[in-house]
């Protein structure tokens, strides 16, 4: 077969034949624009490689040109009374291969202009009445069979009666209908309570895997088949993983899509031994056939890795190999732009490995109390973690917020009366999983404190990121819509500079919103995480470090969740007007040092999700959509608040909700509306909280 190397964009002729087998079976012959007259390769829609033209008993139907690596041909042809339209895209590879895919977009009938079903690129061939009618009748007989076998193997195994009978019964309904599980439960069963000798259970777990191999021969996507076939195999003395491997690639070449198989594969070449590097060749065999193969492409991301690891453990293989998976998947991403199955597969290569360098982020010992964050959730308790002062172990219990036994913020009470309690000239020091952190007096903060830089990104492959970040935008513009060339397009950009392209990032997460509605939750969410990432990049960039006990300002940046919210647990002042928060209020107990905050025009509707916040003195909810007292109540009874402003809310045109407020905290302090009607039954005169925050 003659091998010529296509460039990208290079036009071709295409000859398109339609089999007269079926219409779901077309030719398509590759004809080198230069040469008219050399076969290049062929390929049928049943993934069979033709050996010569003459063996072709089809009519041509089109003649027409096409870009490599674009996917915008449309070929209409016609055959039994239905005009079917195919869409064809050609793609080359590394190994001189050119690949055509093809699928039916649309499909009527001549006569009636009747249109034609067609699912997954196929026609779908529609069943009479009378058909109808008979499968409901043999569906009828099927169902007396299954009760009559079912009830005759559950007596018997509720008899304890294990023969030759149950293991027949069993057989033939599984051979029926190979998912019932139940009932491969019980030939397990019967396998280990019929009394045969050695000789006698290998051969009867040898017809086992005959049984499941026909079972697979209808159904090759049964969970419970592929599982027995394993537990056969296990109870095996001598397993033939050949021939294991064997049913694997036939299946695999059947449907190179079926994940069960795949899953089975790993299973055999984990019990054989079979070397990284074959299976790696076959996988790429496998995604050079059909880029639209999404268990292959996953298949890879588990042998790579261990192929070639990253020594530094940032990226998921090695630097080198990770560049010419990305130009790979590139290919794949440019032939079909829609296919998802490359995407996520380009996902797990640009995902970051990188873990944190520590672990502990930061310790406060302040006004009796100890708080400790973490650059990830752990576990703590008295073995793995101690407080020590003046080589003294204070007595201390730590907890998380909601009892969480994995929590990134840990708080820990002082006795009020400790003798141990540190002094200015103390020697403090917190010890963590065997490690020792010793903490610092600073005066500004009344208290001891232990530092260490918030974990970020060390940036990896950053010229091959930006080749990638180029190629996509030029597909972008190539394909407006396409919602994968937009997001691959944002993860380059936060590997290659967060806050460079900080500004475009949020431009193309508000294009996705636009182009995705089903997933503009989703899309927002990224960006409020992309908006605090890039808010913590600034502060760690102009080494600043005051708001990490002082003020923080995340007000009017659209944010509709909170990310690392671990990170303000030090944070006196936390400004988050003016954001879309109403669905995240239970991501605040982490603001357990916060006392002045304030959550106006974030759209609040209930209050129920707000946390204890045992530092909280100063509230504003102003500009929301509250409308429950019970809830301003509860949320009033469980913290400890001097002032309130609900101002502009539906529940404050209430009469009764300021009288309720003087009786459960009389100190409270709540601001009024100038124009309200109602006057404050507080002992204290109300005060404008937005000020109090501006002070």
């Amino acid at each position: 077969m003659h091998r010529t190397v296509l460039e990208k964009n290079q036009v071709i002729k295409t000859r398109v034949y339609l089999n007269c087998k079926s219409l779901n079976t077309i030719h398509v012959f590759l004809i080198l624009h230069d040469y008219m007259n050399i076969f290049v390769e062929e390929r049928s829609g049943e993934d069979q490689y033709l050996k010569n033209t003459d063996s072709v008993q089809s009519i041509l139907v089109s003649n027409e040109e096409v870009r490599v690596g674009r996917r915008h041909v449309c070929i209409s042809c016609q055959k039994e009374g239905v005009v079917c339209t195919y869409q064809v895209a050609v793609s080359s590879s590394a190994s001189d291969r050119y690949h055509i895919r093809y699928h039916i977009v649309t499909a009527y009938r001549i006569s009636s202009f009747e249109s034609v079903p067609v699912m997954h690129g196929r026609v779908k061939v529609r069943t009479t009445a009378e058909q109808e009618e008979l499968k409901k009748i043999e569906k009828a007989r099927k169902v007396v069979q299954y009760k009559s076998g079912i009830n005759l193997i559950f007596n018997k195994r509720k008899q304890g009666i294990w023969d030759d009978e149950i293991l027949l019964v069993s057989e033939q309904m599984i051979l029926k209908n190979s998912d019932i599980y139940t009932l491969w439960n019980i030939r397990r069963e019967a396998f280990g309570a019929i009394k045969w000798n050695e000789e006698e259970r290998i051969e009867q777990l040898k017809k086992e895997l005959v049984l499941t191999e026909q079972c697979l021969r209808e159904n090759p996507k049964s969970y419970s088949v592929w599982h027995q076939r394993c537990w056969v195999n296990d109870h095996l003395p001598e397993p033939d993983w050949g021939t294991e491997l064997s049913l694997c690639t036939k299946c695999l070449n059947l449907d190179e899509r079926n994940f069960h198989c795949w899953d089975y594969r790993q299973y055999v070449v984990k019990k054989a031994g079979i070397p990284d590097d074959e299976e790696f060749k076959f996988s790429t065999i496998k995604i050079e056939s059909n880029f639209s193969n999404y268990s292959s492409w996953h298949y890879r991301s588990l042998i790579l890795p261990k192929m070639f690891p990253d020594k530094s453990e940032e990226l998921p293989i090695d630097e080198k190999k990770h560049a010419e998976e990305l130009d790979l998947v590139m290919n794949a991403t440019f032939t079909d732009p829609n296919d998802t199955s490359a995407w996520f597969y380009q996902r797990w290569l640009l995902s970051s490995t990188q873990k944190p360098r520590q672990t502990l982020w930061r310790i406060k010992l302040a006004n009796h109390r100890v708080v400790i964050v973490f650059n990830k959730a752990v576990s703590l308790n008295k073995a793995n973690i101690l407080v020590e002062v003046n080589n003294e172990q204070l007595n201390t219990e730590f907890k998380s917020y909601g009892d969480k036994k994995f929590s990134p913020l840990w708080i820990a009470r002082l006795p009020q009366d400790s003798m141990n309690e540190p002094k200015r000239h103390s020697i403090v020091k917190v010890i963590h999983d065997g490690i020792s952190y010793l903490l610092e007096w600073f005066p500004e903060e009344e208290g001891w404190l232990y530092k260490s830089e918030l974990p970020r990104d060390r940036k990896r492959n950053v010229k091959q990121l930006q080749i990638q970040l180029d190629n996509y935008k030029q597909l972008a513009q190539i394909e407006p819509n396409n919602k994968w060339a937009l997001l691959t397009g944002i993860i380059l950009m936060k590997n290659i500079d967060p806050i460079k392209f900080h500004k475009t990032i949020l431009t193309d997460l508000d294009a996705l919103v636009r182009i995705d509605k089903l997933r503009a939750t989703y899309y927002r969410d990224l960006s409020s995480k992309y908006t605090i990432d890039f808010t913590l990049e600034n502060l760690c960039v102009n080494q600043s470090d005051s708001w990490t006990s002082s003020s923080l300002d995340l007000s009017c940046m659209n944010l509709t969740t909170l990310y690392r919210e671990e990170y303000f647990s030090f944070a006196e002042e936390i400004h988050l007007g003016g954001n879309q928060l109403g669905d995240s209020l239970h991501q605040l107990c982490t603001f357990q040092s916060c006392v002045k905050l304030s959550l106006s025009s974030n759209g609040i509707s209930s209050l129920r999700q707000f946390p204890r916040l045992e530092s909280l003195r100063f509230l504003s909810l102003r500009n929301n959509e509250i409308s429950s007292i019970e809830e301003v109540l509860d949320l009033v009874k469980n913290n400890n608040l001097t002032d309130l402003d609900i101002r502009d809310n539906p529940v404050f045109e209430s009469s009764e909700l300021l009288p309720q407020l003087a009786n459960i905290s009389p100190m409270l302090k709540v601001y009024v509306n100038e124009e309200s009607n109602h006057e404050s039954t507080l002992t204290n005169p109300p005060i404008d909280l937005e000020s109090t925050f501006d002070q």
